[in-house]
């Protein structure tokens, strides 16, 4: 088995492949103040919880774009399954070409993204993450990563009018039943979710515009289960893309299934 890890600003996901299927996933808290030996008792109770067996995984691979906790969750799977986990950086392979200016600036979350996209539906491809923060990423007609856009996330969004404003309350992030709110925090509901599809459609479109021809549209991350709905452009949906992906990668580097 194969234990991939993806670490956010706000949550962790992580996955275990089988024969390249995903067969179990789970989504903790992202907490810098937990040690190593935390998240390995945490790592431990999701296997024994999902009646996986620990000494089965021959392999892992962590991405992170929280660099404190990267080497903490290289302890963690060194103490769990005793070897070490492939740490994805800029200079692993990961089969696609980095067309960034600076190709250390890309977050290793959208390059997986790019790779499990590419996978999923061939190129070209935009895949959306709507995460934290909301990436859209290219994948161009050669196969490569071509750049992308980082816009707010629905919750830094919300959290910003909550701080920024005096009237304003801290609302869920709900789907309204309405465009035209008729209380403060209806409006609020409408423009955060209404006011991220229309952006996301926008900038889709744009990269479309810009490139010169269309393309096929993957949607992943936490945020996306209510707004792709509302998205007529997508073609794919997969909640666990970026794990894809970094399954991709560790194959693509290790030669072998596990």
């Amino acid at each position: 088995m194969l234990l991939t890890i993806d670490i956010g600003n706000t949550h962790i996901a992580s996955g275990v492949f089988s024969d390249q299927n995903l067969i179990s996933h789970w989504r903790i808290s992202t907490d810098l103040k937990k040690t190593e030996d935390e998240y390995a008792v945490i790592l431990s109770n999701l296997f024994s919880m999902d009646n996986l067996d620990l000494e089965k995984v021959k392999g892992a691979i962590v991405e992170s774009v929280v660099p404190h906790l990267t080497w903490n969750f290289k302890k963690t799977v060194n103490r769990l399954f005793h070897f070490d986990p492939l740490v994805m950086t800029h200079d692993t392979d990961i089969g696609l070409v980095n067309r960034y200016d600076n190709p250390q600036e890309v977050g290793m979350d959208r390059l997986a993204n790019a790779v499990g996209g590419k996978a999923a539906l061939g190129a070209p491809v935009i895949i959306v993450d709507f995460g934290t923060a909301i990436t859209l990423d290219l994948v161009d007609r050669d196969g490569a990563y071509a750049g992308g856009i980082i816009m707010p996330g629905q919750e830094m969004s919300a959290d910003s009018l909550f701080k920024r404003t005096s009237r304003l309350p801290r609302i869920s992030l709900i789907r309204p039943p309405r465009v035209l709110g008729a209380s403060a925090v209806a409006s609020m509901q409408s423009g955060l979710f209404y006011g991220t599809i229309g952006a996301v459609e926008t900038l889709i479109r744009r990269i479309w515009d810009e490139a010169g021809y269309k393309t096929k549209v993957a949607v992943t991350g936490g945020g996306a289960v209510e707004l792709v709905k509302e998205i007529p452009l997508v073609d794919l949906f997969d909640p666990y893309l970026t794990l894809r992906g970094l399954e991709l990668i560790w194959l693509h580097n290790s030669g072998s299934r596990i």
